[in-house]
């Protein structure tokens, strides 16, 4: 039967708890320890019985239960199925103790596996050893509640900022397009009424619409990487290397290019965003190349059970230590657009992707001694 509310107001805080146990001398024994903690008052209904405990369930909340594993009509785990199953769909959190009468560690192992947060053996709990572990449970639980609260809270302001890159972007392309067209229709229509400096100012009209036609199809790509609808599935990086290396001949042509592939392995992995981190990282290499004609080894240099290690080495500039992490960064660049253009989110592009498939990027470098960049990726 319920106990009764207290009518004082010194207490600290205020649980709802159930007992699921059969027997009226342990019941006893769980509301003396739990009468005995300070500052806290503890709301107790109490039943012996799997069904009668999920009657209660119904238009009742509680911080707390206490289940006894062996029930006459049923094993105490099967009712903590059953009430995880029923929580989950409401989205609510509550702390699950699972009582034994004989330890075993058979029984706390598939009590932790399917979700308890506590396992007490009847014996410990008549030395005194319940109230706090109750208490720490409920703390416990709560604080998960609250952790889960905020991490899909910022989940859902993520996809939303998202959203509205991806929306912000797409609208601004239409008008950007016209403005590139406008430029165009006067250099070829009104080339002859244009002087000098009217030419140079319509050549800076086109080179800034194309940098900002570039941020944007940058910026639409790094908001779609978290939640576009693409599946992973068995990748062949070496086709899919040899197929960057394909798209970017003519840049590698232009600058006497050498590009060497290694044996690359077929993994699980999403196929696009694969190809997206190797022609960002390939295309930099011929973009920040030295003096030298660039020469570019993607290669696979470790390979085990869970994880590969993927590389691109190149001999370019290079990039000083103090920079090494910021590169990564959103909109953070070693150049300015006079003397390299770029957007600014290659790298960081490259990182989400990365991110996405459970790996990390990092590069290791030397100014006028070229960079290799590393990034790992799950196997399975």
């Amino acid at each position: 039967m319920e106990r009764r509310l207290s009518e004082q107001t010194d207490y600290e805080s205020r649980f709802n708890v159930l007992l699921l146990e059969d027997s009226p001398e342990d019941v006893i024994m769980y509301k003396r320890h739990l009468d005995a903690m300070p500052g806290v008052f503890f709301n107790i209904q109490e039943t012996g019985s799997v069904q009668q405990a999920k009657d209660i369930l119904q238009g009742n909340d509680f911080d707390c239960y206490v289940i006894d594993y062996n029930l006459p009509d049923s094993n105490g785990l099967d009712f903590v199925r059953y009430l995880l199953n029923e929580k989950a769909e409401h989205g609510e959190k509550a702390a699950i103790i699972i009582v034994t009468g004989q330890g075993s560690e058979e029984i706390a192992a598939e009590s932790f596996k399917l979700g308890a947060d506590e396992y007490l053996t009847k014996r410990s709990i008549s030395d005194g050893f319940f109230g706090r572990p109750v208490l720490n449970a409920i703390e416990r639980s709560q604080l998960t509640a609250q952790i889960q609260h905020f991490q899909d809270r910022l989940a859902q302001s993520n996809k939303d900022l998202s959203d509205f890159t991806h929306t912000a972007a797409h609208d601004l392309k239409s008008p950007l397009r016209r403005i590139s067209s406008y430029c165009e229709i006067l250099a070829e229509d009104a080339a002859d009424r244009l002087n000098d400096e009217d030419k140079t100012i319509l050549d800076r009209m086109q080179v800034n619409a194309q940098r900002m036609q570039n941020l944007i199809n940058s910026l639409l790509s790094y908001s779609m990487i978290e939640y576009d609808e693409e599946e992973k599935q068995q990748t062949d990086l070496k086709q899919i290397a040899e197929e960057t290396i394909n798209e970017l001949k003519e840049t590698i042509d232009e600058t006497a290019a050498r590009v060497d592939v290694g044996d690359l392995p077929v993994i699980n992995a999403y196929p696009v965003r694969m190809k997206q981190v190797l022609t960002n990282l390939v295309y930099n290499a011929l973009k920040y190349k030295s003096s030298e004609p660039p020469y570019i080894v993607i290669d696979c240099v470790e390979n085990d059970d869970k994880k590969i290690t993927l590389s691109v080495k190149d001999n370019g500039q290079g990039i000083p230590q103090d920079h090494q992490d910021m590169i990564f960064k959103d909109f953070k660049r070693l150049h300015s657009n006079e003397e390299v253009e770029g957007s600014g989110l290659g790298l960081s592009i490259c990182r989400k992707i990365i991110e996405r498939h459970g790996g990390k990027i990092w590069v290791e470098s030397e100014p006028g001694k070229g960079s290799t960049f590393f990034f790992t990726l799950k196997t399975k």
